[in-house]
């Protein structure tokens, strides 16, 4: 930095301390504050280093239009509030007058104000270093600055931490012991061989979570995807308990013509119901009876398309979570019309699906083909064979009838096909077969 010795000075002529007052010498003093202020520059471009706060005013720092660092003061009023959305500065010519002489625009005044509206020199407040989401924080000291690099350290092993927690890999070990095992309380993954027979097998996969600063969680998988779990308070260990299936999902297998099914835990409000898969018209109705007058009757083209609906309300029976049984019907949408089918398993649900017709031709439900035995001929507009598409889900239905959009569906078909014969006088005949399939 550049000094001037104002008191020490020695004239030509003998004088100490008659430094010369003259406008190079305040313009010297000018250049020093100017350098001065380019110190500002090391907390960022814009920030404001002290907000007003309706009495005292605050002082903020920027890069002006000619991209130099320039510190501002800030009008006590108005205070920062959300509303704010620039920082605008004004620009204020002062004269001078001396010796009967003015003197224009001796003196350039620079303030900044919280404003709503862009002026002429503006700001965006929200690209102020301290300025986030409406709100304005404090501008760091060199002491909060301080005291975070100093727990930088910390914060760097804590994080490395958690790196490497999600990148572990099973780690084999022989021979765990229940007490290693009760000693597990870091995140990791565990082959275990030959260790501590735990539900009567000594080889699994333990894994340990951390859930929070006290509680850790282990989970023990065995065999056939078999999962058990415990929890550690801070103090001691809870017992195994066995986790089941709580997804929405459904298993389903098919000997001959029974239809079995496997599902998980299921909430209480949890329905496993029948679907059918039937074609969606291509007109919609837009005026109901509680529609404005100009719409009331009218209807509007759609996109034709076939979609699953609930099958007369069909609603079958639950098994033993993670064990095979056949359902069974436990409700229906109208018991008046279809309250024989209570208590029915699928093939006696579905044979509705296969009916024959007042024509005496039989057909299959959201088909316009006939179906014919081969000993007929097979004309347009006959078939042999076809199914209708049906599906299982587990959805929860709604009070006011319909149902939740629920979990996957299981695309089933009920399937109709011919199986050949023949009679005691050895004549050849064919009959209708009924069957199901997975997709």
């Amino acid at each position: 930095m550049n000094k001037a010795s104002y008191t020490g000075t020695v004239t030509a002529t003998g004088g100490v301390g008659k430094y010369p007052l003259s406008t190079e010498t305040l313009d010297f003093i000018q250049e020093q504050i100017v350098l001065l202020e380019a110190l500002a520059g090391i907390g960022g471009s814009n920030y404001i280093l002290r907000a007003p706060d309706g009495v005292n005013e605050g002082v903020a720092v920027i890069v002006n239009t000619d991209k130099q660092i320039e510190v501002v003061t800030i009008q006590a009023r108005p205070v920062f509030t959300a509303s704010v959305k620039y920082l605008t500065v004004t620009t204020t010519p002062h004269n001078i007058k001396a010796d009967d002489e003015t003197y224009l625009e001796a003196r350039v005044l620079r303030s900044a104000q919280f404003t709503t509206g862009k002026g002429v020199e503006s700001y965006d407040i929200n690209k102020f270093a301290n300025v986030e989401g409406k709100t304005l924080a404090s501008f760091p000291t060199n002491a909060v600055l301080a005291a975070q690099v100093k727990n930088m350290p910390q914060t760097v092993l804590n994080s490395l931490k958690d790196v490497l927690a999600e990148k572990l890999t099973a780690k084999t070990v022989i021979g765990l012991t229940q007490k290693q095992l009760d000693g597990l309380k870091t995140a990791c993954v565990l082959s275990c061989t030959k260790s501590v027979a735990l539900f009567g097998q000594s080889d699994y996969t333990v894994v340990i979570t951390q859930q929070g600063g006290a509680m850790v969680r282990q989970e023990l998988i065995q065999g056939q995807d078999q999962h058990y779990v415990r929890t550690f308070n801070g103090v001691a260990w809870g017992e195994w308990a066995q986790q089941l299936e709580t997804a929405m999902h459904l298993d389903v297998k098919i000997v001959g013509t029974t239809v079995y099914l496997r599902h998980g835990a299921l909430g209480a409000d949890c329905d496993i119901v029948l679907l059918r898969k039937k074609r969606r018209s291509a007109w919609r109705s837009t005026g109901g009876p509680n529609a404005y007058a100009k719409n009331r009757g009218y209807k509007k083209k759609r996109q034709p398309k076939r979609q699953y609906v609930h099958f007369k309300g069909i609603k079958l029976s639950k098994g033993t979570p993670g064990q095979w049984y056949v359902p069974k019907c436990i409700a229906v949408a109208d018991p008046k019309a279809d309250g024989n089918l209570i208590g029915k398993e699928m093939p006696t649900l579905c044979a509705s699906l296969f009916y024959q017709g007042a024509d005496g031709n039989c057909r299959i439900q959201g088909s316009r083909k006939k179906m014919v035995l081969k000993n007929q001929t097979n004309k347009k507009g006959t078939q042999h064979r076809g199914y209708a598409p049906i599906g299982v889900q587990i959805a929860r239905l709604k009070p006011t009838g319909g149902k939740d959009a629920g979990g996957e569906i299981v695309r089933m078909k009920y399937r109709i096909s011919q199986r050949k014969s023949k009679n005691a006088s050895g004549t050849v005949f064919y009959r209708w077969m009924r069957s199901f399939s997975v997709e």
